[in-house]
């Protein structure tokens, strides 16, 4: 059967990677491909007459199985198979099952080499697709238990659905790559990259004043003060033994920069015969060099200094990076807005500076291509801006009268904020507090809350904010709230959870936040509640319908639009939520969860990477798409799919296939869902 020749033409334009190929190049393969009418009573002809070949629908629906009859994957019009076997020369072993009538277009090998020669993109396409986590091949869940996560393919989301890779565009109504790609971003540099000189250390018995006469040496607004460990243990994948005589580890115990030197000793008036450890700033937070200024940026806000020493995988100093270094490196963005934020005098400069993020961050979203790195800095401005409230607060009405943390949930917990986030915060305060010092406090969060709002990070509709007493409690007081909500996890104190168990520190009582996440974290662990908990997440339904087509999630004239937000990356939120309460962790960030359970017996490799590629192409998806709506009254989360590529049409399918196996290895090992 041929094709008529203009109707493939314009098939193979809106078909990657046939987008890539020359006109010339995409008339030659109109004028040889073949086609088939593919039914029931024919399919098992397919392979037998076309193998090795790629396969594209044009029509119809099918299931493509596995020997054993297990589906790997369901195809629709535009999806490829067939691929595997031409890149690895194994034979066909596959069956493809009917489910609606259609056309299939037949690609011959030899023409299929052809192409790979002429065009490299066409090639690394395939390559790419065949090698990616998320489309190759899967053999059945050994384990009732686990997670589903991985999806088969032969097809859907052929190009990858892992960061880096080129962001999609929701506006684009013709699909193919992007001509140019996203700008350079100093942010994406690995430390490495920067720090340049060895790092200035000295034992943590030097005298003050030696230290200060080698910054002066050196010059150097800081120093690394150093211990002698153990010998660091060899790399298992080297030949070093036991018994080479490994130079013994400096373990960091501290660091002096200039201003400790002026507050803490010339300004106390200490001798300069003192040793250095007695005024150093003790167990100072490190970056690894390969680590992004991203990772530096958003340690140096959270812990509000200005040198982070910089060590290898094994802990030892490589040097220091400053914020000095990252001003130079950022050409003064976004480092000197988070500096202008914390040098504002007054709450009306500061919302004036505030009103400069919008803007600014519409351009840093635009060239970044690590999108996470969005909601990153989006939460370390947020971080600032909560600071300097706090501060200004302060110098009005006194030092705080007790112990405290103000806390971020939710987005800014999980450093994963839009520019469209409200606010989620509250107030840990230390037990015993009297009448008069709980209403300083009381203040302190409305004082807090109000001006957010005025910089720019709207009121959440929920109250889940410090201003709220619910929001705003002791430590006995929140303890008894979750040990509430995990023994009666109604419908209300599941979706509670939800939010309150993503936290993290934005200011205050370190160790009074270490007690309280520990605690929690250990009340998150209660199989009764973590069952509840999945029962609820199994109940919401991923957007995928009948023959693997999209489902619109929305109502009224929004009715054909899907939620990606909702529907999408806050499921593989809840799911990686999940394994990471029984795991007993505490850090809230969802990739980071994800690499702290990499390893486990909890959650397998492949589904651990599957959701983490998932996660991140959402998360591209859903920025792009506000970047293309901003200023319109289009909502922020919802996206037509018929205005995406059929690239990331597919990839999106795939990722929503991956959050739905993945539910259900969340009901089969938590909820007791069959």
């Amino acid at each position: 059967m041929q094709p008529e020749f203009t109707e493939v033409q314009r098939f193979l334009i809106d078909c990657p990677p046939f987008d890539e190929l020359s006109g010339e190049q995409r008339q030659w393969v109109a004028q040889n491909i073949k086609a088939a009418y593919v039914n029931e009573h024919n399919v098992s002809d397919l392979f037998k007459q076309h193998s090795p070949a790629l396969y594209i629908v044009r029509s119809g629906g099918f299931d493509l199985l596995a020997p054993d009859g297990h589906l790997i994957e369901r195809l629709e019009s535009h999806d490829l198979f067939g691929f595997p076997s031409l890149l690895s020369g194994r034979p066909v072993v596959n069956k493809l099952q009917v489910i609606e009538d259609g056309i299939i277009y037949i690609v011959s090998a030899q023409m299929f080499d052809t192409l790979r020669q002429a065009v490299r993109a066409f090639e690394q396409y395939f390559i790419r697709a065949h090698g990616q986590r998320l489309l190759g091949e899967v053999a059945r869940r050994s384990t009732p238990g686990s997670s589903a996560a991985a999806v088969n393919g032969s097809t859907a989301a052929v190009g990858g659905i892992t960061a880096g890779a080129s962001r999609p565009s929701v506006s684009e109504k013709t699909p193919g790559y992007p001509s140019s790609g996203p700008g350079y971003e100093p942010l994406e540099l690995t430390v490495g990259e920067v720090v340049a000189r060895k790092p200035v250390t000295m034992p943590i018995t030097a005298t003050i004043r030696e230290a200060a006469e080698r910054m002066r040496d050196e010059k150097v607004s800081s120093i690394i003060l150093v211990e002698e460990g153990a010998a660091p243990a060899p790399d298992p994948g080297s030949d070093q033994g036991p018994d080479q005589g490994l130079p013994p580890s400096l373990r960091i115990s501290g660091i002096l920069t200039d201003r400790d030197l002026r507050n803490r000793v010339v300004a106390q008036g200490l001798s300069y015969e003192l040793q250095v450890n007695a005024v150093m700033t003790q167990a100072p937070a490190t970056v690894q060099a390969r680590q992004t200024l991203m990772d530096a940026l958003a340690m140096m806000t959270q812990h509000d200094i200005h040198h982070l020493p910089v060590v290898d995988d094994n802990q030892q100093p490589l040097g220091m990076i400053t914020n000095t270094d990252l001003m130079r490196q950022q050409r003064s963005e976004p480092v000197m807005l988070i500096s202008a934020l914390n040098k504002a005098e007054s709450r009306e400069q500061l919302i004036t500076e505030a009103r400069q993020i919008p803007a600014y961050m519409q351009t840093f979203a635009a060239r970044v291509r690590d999108t996470t790195m969005v909601g990153r800095l989006l939460a370390s401005l947020t971080d600032s801006m909560s600071r300097k409230l706090i501060k200004l607060y302060e110098e009005e009405h006194g030092v705080a009268p007790g112990a405290y943390c103000w806390i971020a949930f939710g987005s800014q917990g999980r450093e994963d904020q839009v520019l469209s986030s409200d606010q989620d915060n509250g107030l840990l305060l230390g037990n015993g507090l009297n009448e008069q010092q709980l209403e300083w406090f009381k203040g302190l969060g409305e004082y807090v809350c109000t001006g957010l709002n005025e910089c720019g990070i709207p009121l959440c509709p929920g109250d889940i904010m410090a201003s709220n007493p619910d929001c705003r409690r002791t430590l006995d007081g929140w303890l008894e709230r979750f040990e509430n909500w995990t023994q009666n996890p109604t419908p209300k104190a599941l979706m509670y959870c939800q939010i309150f168990f993503d936290s993290r520190m934005v200011h205050g009582n370190k160790r009074l936040y270490q007690r309280y996440r520990d605690e929690v974290a250990q009340l998150g662990q209660k199989d009764f509640f973590l069952g509840n908990l999945a029962r609820l997440q199994v109940s919401v339904q991923v957007p995928l319908g009948l023959f693997n087509r999209f489902r619109g999630t929305e109502s009224g004239k929004d009715s054909d639009l899907i939620n990606i937000k909702r529907y999408g990356i806050a499921l593989i939120n809840d799911i990686v939520r999940i394994y990471s309460l029984q795991a007993g962790l505490t850090v809230p960030q969802t990739l980071q969860r994800l690499e702290q359970l990499r390893g486990s017996n909890l959650l397998n490799r492949k589904d651990n990477q599957s959701l983490a590629e998932a996660w991140q192409f959402l998360t591209q998806l859903r920025l792009q798409h506000q970047l293309d709506t901003w200023g319109s009254d289009k909502p922020q989360n919802a996206l037509d799919p018929d205005e995406l590529s059929t690239l990331t049409r597919r990839q999106l399918k795939t990722a929503f296939r991956i959050i739905k196996e993945c539910q259900q290895g969340v009901g089969l090992k938590f909820g007791r869902v069959g």
